[in-house]
């Protein structure tokens, strides 16, 4: 663009007052491409409560107070439905050295197909579900899928056929995908860029909780199978589905679809959520669908670095979730034994994930704390693939509890990264169509010619970790230039810079809003 027309088109950004009526547009502003862009009535919610409460200052202790309540209430909520998330989807793994395998006469790859059908259902509907959850209430939206999610996990239970259990599985996949957006949804919220990484952490840290749980639970039913008039897996199923519920419950219950109607908020402190999250240059999210955002999301080269990165890890995921109670039966241990060993690295990722608040205090680049975090699961799955003692095998599978990090970053990057509602929401759902495709290929790489040490499956994993690490770089790099860029225009065009009030609620695109800083 010459300096001519750039210097036109910011006269063009002041030449149009600010309006409040509905039939006007409200402002323009020039992207960082030098695009003017019309910010008419469709904006994001949180601009329609800032323009009817005055801005207040926001003092540190206040925010400290306000972010102390949205951790007892709004963090617990959210832990717990990660940790029954997961739960959900991974106690088929101890259900496969509980005899569900012999009871559904699973042969060949069946038993591999009860976890990549839970991710085929997730597939293909998280494109659904990204319009549906903009449509409609979020929040309301998917606490029904909750519930409705924890009522097909209990009906696992009377399935009668290994195709009515694999239906079933489909179904909470498809259920699932109008959740896990949620996630993302409520970190813009309520939450600053600079704490997502950490938080989202802290989620997945209740992931390995979980796994405790599971294994504990696991071990006590497997142990008194005889006192039970059905198997002791199908028990598991129905405690799973009713905890579940539960947490649907308290969703639909406490959570509101906006900080703006949360009743557990006094109006000071909803106006102090909102000062919290100025800094996003993001809201609370906007009901119209606008394709585009969804063009240029599909154009940005970033959503297709997630979805890579999503594969990357999902990959090992898929197969270290499935398979890893029969990993550890393959060490030599018991049925027994077995569910109970998998409790350690259910531990290992509760404490590597929930350090990574304290981690990114001191480190505020999330990419050094990935890829570090990265590396080790690197060293870890090398231990597991590559080595012919059992102990340090084992001591490699426990460490690699860690590595869901490489999801959180996908996840926290799309939350911290992705401006405009509709481009979030559509860039978290190709995010997840990469993970789920990661979970599907995951399982399928441990086949039973290769049992029982699936030495080939174990090497995939190694190979996977070493992908994120190197598309992990690649996108800070590609971040970094961006930023240096807009501060270098930003800087050229001097007093000629125009921001408009509330700009940062106007549902921009990080590719529209000159403002808009991505998080390295």
């Amino acid at each position: 663009m010459s300096k001519d027309t750039k210097d036109r088109s910011v006269e063009d950004c002041r030449s149009i007052e600010y309006g409040s009526t509905e039939d006007v547009p409200l402002q323009t502003v020039l992207s960082p491409s030098g695009k003017v862009i019309v910010v008419g009535n469709e904006v994001d919610e949180a601009m329609e409560f800032a323009k009817h409460h005055e801005h207040i200052e926001l003092t540190a202790k206040e925010d400290r107070r306000v972010k102390r309540k949205l951790d007892m209430i709004v963090m617990p909520l959210f832990s717990f439905l990660y940790m029954i998330q997961f739960m959900d989807k991974t106690c088929i793994s101890f259900a496969a050295v509980m005899g569900i395998q012999a009871d559904y006469s699973m042969a060949g790859t069946m038993y591999s197909w009860t976890t990549s059908c839970f991710y085929l259902g997730y597939l293909i509907a998280s494109p659904l579900a990204a319009i549906t959850l903009q449509k409609l209430p979020s929040m309301t939206t998917s606490a029904t899928c909750i519930i409705i999610w924890g009522a097909v996990q209990c009906l696992h239970a009377t399935a009668k056929s290994y195709s009515t259990f694999t239906l079933l599985r489909t179904l909470l996949g498809v259920l699932e995908a109008f959740v896990s957006p949620i996630f993302v949804i409520m970190m813009n919220q309520y939450y600053k860029k600079s704490e997502h990484f950490g938080y989202i952490g802290v989620l997945y840290g209740f992931n390995g909780l979980g796994t405790v749980i599971l294994a504990s639970i696991s071990y006590g039913l497997y142990h008194n199978v005889t006192s039970y008039t059905m198997e002791a897996y199908k028990i598991l199923f129905i405690i799973v589905g009713c905890l579940t519920i539960l947490n649907g419950l308290l969703i639909l219950f406490i959570m509101p679809n906006t900080p703006a109607d949360a009743k557990f908020l006094t109006e000071r402190e909803k106006l102090v959520v909102l000062e919290r999250i100025r800094g996003n240059n993001q809201g609370f999210g906007s009901k119209k669908f606008k394709w585009h955002q969804v063009k240029e999301c599909v154009c940005d080269i970033r959503t297709w670095l997630y979805f890579f990165i999503g594969i990357s890890v999902a990959i090992p995921n898929g197969g270290i979730s499935s398979f890893g109670s029969i990993i550890l039966k393959g060490f030599g241990y018991s049925t027994e034994k077995s569910l109970l060993m998998k409790a350690p690295i259910g531990a290992c990722e509760l404490v590597g994930l929930a350090v990574l608040p304290f981690l990114s205090y001191f480190i505020t680049k999330r990419m050094i704390i990935a890829v570090s975090y990265l590396l080790i699961c690197v060293m870890s799955s090398c231990l597991l693939a590559f080595s012919s003692n059992n102990n340090v095998a084992l001591a490699g599978y426990y460490i690699t509890g860690i590595a869901p990090v490489g999801i959180i970053t996908v996840t926290s990057l799309v939350a911290s990264n992705t401006a405009g509602h509709t481009k979030k929401l559509t860039a978290n759902a190709i995010s997840l169509i990469g993970y789920s495709a990661g979970n599907i290929i995951g399982p399928q790489t441990f086949t039973t010619a290769d049992a029982p040490h699936y030495n080939k499956a174990k090497a995939a994993i190694v190979g996977c970790y070493c992908a994120a690490i190197l598309l992990m770089t690649i996108m800070s790099l590609l971040n970094a230039r961006e930023n240096k860029r807009r501060d270098r225009v930003q800087q050229e065009l001097g007093d000629k810079y125009v921001v408009i009030e509330n700009q940062e609620f106007a549902d921009l695109t990080d590719f529209e809003n000159a403002e808009f800083r991505y998080s390295l």
